[in-house]
This record gives structure tokens, sequence and C-alpha cells, in this order.
């Protein structure tokens, strides 16, 4: 299926979908800055949906986009090797001669 909904990071089908519930958090604190109208703070983003991935844990929102994965090229590995032992070569070269004088 194309439109199946993956976890972002670990690309797993096996998630779960929950409506964010009334924040306790949010409320307090609103009705401590601005009294007992601030209760209604608490609710908040409690028609949100979050999803978690029952693999690894992941909570996200509907529609975000995988994680990138980097993944190792020996190619570019092999480059940088062969410029840094030529960057340590030139230094230790440097380095002989300034002490030869």
């Amino acid at each position: 299926m194309e439109n199946q909904v993956k976890c972002p990071r670990c690309l797993s089908t096996q998630i779960t979908a929950n409506k964010k519930g009334f924040s306790g958090v949010n409320a307090v604190t609103g009705a401590l800055l601005t009294g007992g109208v601030g209760l209604l703070a608490g609710t908040i983003g409690s028609n949100k949906v979050k999803i978690t991935c029952l693999s690894c844990g992941h909570v996200f929102n509907p529609g975000d986009q995988p994680i990138p994965k980097t993944e190792f090229d020996p190619a570019h590995f092999t480059k940088f090797v062969i410029v840094l032992l030529i960057i340590m070569a030139v230094v230790v070269t440097i380095a002989v001669l300034i002490k030869k004088s």
C-alpha cells in the first residue's frame, strides 16, 4: 500500500493514533495567571492527533516527513582518509624542516 502511514524514524507500520487530552499543567498555569478563566487553557490542543510508533516509541504528528538516514559511503570515506594522510605528511615534513634549521 502506497498510502499507508509509517513512522518517520523507523518506517514501521506498527503505529497507534490518539487525541491529545486535557492538560492539567496548562489548566493550572492558566488559572494561576488569569484566574478561573485560565482553566480553559487545559483544553488547548486537546483535539490534536498524536501518532506513536509501537516499534521505536517515536511520537509524531500526521503528515510528518520521514527522517533521512545518513548512509556510510566508502568512496567518500576513502577520499577523506587520503586527504587526511596528505595533510599529515605535509605537517610532518614542515615540522622536520623547521627542526633542522
